[in-house]
């Protein structure tokens, strides 16, 4: 119903509903309805429920009201964010006086806020990178329920990563590939003795065919299978971006004679397989295929591609089985290469034909500048062939001829063809444990003198240096060098894995010979320095120069084994010498005994160890052992010893 009616009709009639004492909000609501008000024509009941229209919850629940049941559903769902005020931009700022945004003149940018965002942009995704990976990685041990590794987690930030000796299963080979799918950071990687096995080597694969960053791959000691090598090779020469690659096998010693145990999978028939790496691919340097059987016919596949190749400066074949007719192969090749320039054929028994035919490669050939012939049955017949072809070779610079029959007079006509040669390059000269007479040391200091850069490696002087005829030193080098130093450590109060993990300063988990040197003299072992070369070339079972924690965790497990047997030979009242651990324990006692007399310390220990072997309280045993007891301890020994004669 409408009615035509004036404001003072409208006060007057609805008097009761307002107060004339209203507050200010009132008074804002009647003024907004006097603008409203249409004097011509008015709805009493609009003017009525203004003041329940004019609030936004009710306006709000209005229009909820007017929508059906699936309307409501669809919008109850929707979540309205407050908007966030904009940040101001490199050309805004904020107005002080409104609060608004206003642009800047680009008169009025200073000039030290002119700088290169798109530096920041890189620095933050390159940052952010590493931190994605780690989080991918994360994920997909959670995935596949895998414990994550947390050198790997901090190694996705770095240059390389190095994971070795820790067993990893297939899942954890696949999440070590998913972290590293997106990563730009690692370039080397190196998964040595890990057993992943075919299926491992196929992730890997997987890998590399996603990530072009990686340069340098270790797959050495893995047990891959020649289908784990081909899934590698076949993405190797595909991608052509690898640099350094690494299939070699394991080598360990067992009873002082080295033994090939395990290799990658590697055969004399599969040397196919490795054909397209030195053929198809323009950027592999440097090739490591070593302690493996390819052995002769192998060896001859492998000279083929070889000798066309012109990108491999490096290869390691050492420790194949490649024998006379094998060398003889390869050395045709090294006659037509123009590019290779490090050679490693030790432990192949190239004997006679095979250093002939090298000695006749050397004449040809112009790059090569390090060869290896070390354990070759190299004897002096087969150096007079050898240093034939190195008289017309003036690029080879060293030569490694160690382990071999050379015998003084072969070593002595080894260094008067130096003398008698100057156009020879060779200036490093590796003998290794040949010993020499006294003329020889002496041409060598006439020859270093004029050539500051003539290095010699070789065995003892005769007649000059000191020859370990000690019985208790020469005894103790015959034994296993893990239970020497463990028994050594117990006599003086230490663990071994103590003191190798202090040594271990970059956490690589690995020690070079001169950090294994200098922890041994630390803890004052009672060694010649000649002995302790041997023992430390003992500890580097595969001859990289580098002792793993690997090697000395299983020898570790050996040792509990031994020290079984050995309390059960105490328990059956067994001779304790007659044990491993026993007869070292008695070994390194009486030469400690001689070395260290004035060590307190270690009279203790060594007191304490023998009365486990029985051997002190005995007179005689003890007058054997050479240990010097003071008179305290002597009749303490004594009384022990009678009560014991009582019982």
């Amino acid at each position: 119903m409408a009615v035509k009616i004036d404001e003072k009709v409208i006060m007057s009639r609805f008097a009761h509903i307002y107060d004339w004492n209203m507050n200010e909000e009132d008074r804002r609501r009647l003024a907004e309805i006097r603008k409203m008000i249409d004097i011509k024509e008015f709805d009493i009941w609009s003017l009525i429920r203004r003041a329940e229209t004019t609030d936004s919850y009710v306006l709000e629940a209005k229009f909820r009201m007017g929508l059906t049941a699936a309307q409501r559903n669809k919008y109850s769902k929707k979540i309205v964010r407050r908007r966030k005020r904009p940040l101001p931009s490199r050309k805004t700022k904020v107005d002080p006086n409104t609060g608004e945004l206003v642009p800047i003149d680009e008169e009025e940018t200073p000039a030290e806020e002119e700088y290169d965002f798109d530096a920041d942009e890189d620095i933050t995704a390159k940052q952010n990178k590493g931190d994605h990976c780690q989080e991918l990685y994360m994920k997909a041990c959670k995935k596949f329920k895998v414990h994550p590794i947390a050198f790997f987690y901090k190694a996705l930030n770095w240059e390389g990563c190095r994971l070795r000796h820790r067993q990893l299963t297939a899942n954890e080979i696949k999440t070590i590939c998913i972290g590293l799918l997106g990563n730009s950071t690692i370039e080397v990687l190196d998964l040595r003795d890990n057993d992943m096995g075919e299926k491992g080597a196929q992730y890997i694969a997987e890998l590399l065919q996603e990530n072009i960053f990686i340069h340098s791959l270790n797959l050495s000691d893995n047990h891959l299978g020649i289908n784990g090598v081909r899934h590698i090779v076949d993405v190797v020469v595909e991608q052509d971006i690898m640099k350094k690659l690494d299939l070699s096998g394991i080598v360990y010693t067992k009873c002082n004679v080295h033994c090939v145990v395990r290799s990658n999978g590697i055969r004399e028939n599969d040397a196919e397989v490795l054909r397209p790496l030195f053929e198809k691919t323009t950027n592999l340097t440097h090739l490591k295929l070593s302690h493996n059987e390819i052995r002769e016919s192998g060896a001859e596949v492998i000279a083929e591609a070889l000798m066309d190749n012109e990108t491999i400066i490096s290869l390691d074949l050492s420790w194949n089985h490649l024998r006379r007719d094998g060398g003889c192969w390869i050395a045709d090749a090294i006659a037509e290469n123009t590019h290779l320039q490090i050679l490693n054929l030790a432990w192949n028994g190239l004997y006679l034909d095979g250093c002939r035919e090298i000695a006749n490669a050397l004449k040809e050939n112009r790059t090569l500048i390090e060869l290896d012939l070390t354990c070759n049955r190299i004897n002096k017949e087969c150096l007079e062939k050898l240093l034939g072809g190195l008289k017309y070779n003036d690029t080879l610079e060293s030569l490694h001829i160690g382990y071999n029959p050379l015998t003084p007079e072969g070593a002595m006509i080894m260094l008067e063809f130096l003398r008698d040669t100057p156009t020879c390059g060779i200036w490093r000269l590796d003998l290794t444990d040949q010993k020499v007479e006294p003329a020889f040391a002496e041409l060598l200091n006439e020859l270093q003198r004029s050539r500051f850069n003539l290095q010699v490696i070789h065995g003892l002087v005769l007649g000059r240096d000191k020859i370990v005829d000690d019985d208790e030193e020469k005894a103790l080098m015959d034994e296993n060098p893990i239970i020497v130093l463990m028994e050594f450590g117990k006599l003086m109060g230490f663990r071994l894995m103590d003191l190798f993990a202090s040594l271990d300063k970059d956490g690589s988990k690995t020690l070079s010979h001169d950090e294994i040197r200098t922890g041994l003299r630390m803890v004052n072992i009672p060694l010649s320095d000649k002995c302790i070369e041997i023992l430390i070339d003992k500890l580097d079972v595969d001859g990289d120069g580098e002792v793993d924690f690997g090697e000395l965790i299983a020898a570790q497990a050996e040792h509990r084994k031994k020290m079984s047997k050995f309390y059960a030979a105490k328990e059956m009242k067994i001779d304790m010498s007659e044990t491993e651990i026993g007869r070292v324990r008695l070994k390194l006692s009486r030469l400690m005994a001689k070395e260290m007399q004035g060590n307190p310390a270690f009279r203790r220990q060594s007191k304490l160890l023998l009365g486990q072997l029985g051997l002190v309280p005995d007179l005689a045993a003890r007058r054997e052992s050479k240990i010097e007891l003071d008179p305290k301890d002597l009749a303490m020994l004594q009384q022990q010893h009678s009560q014991q004669s009582a019982t």
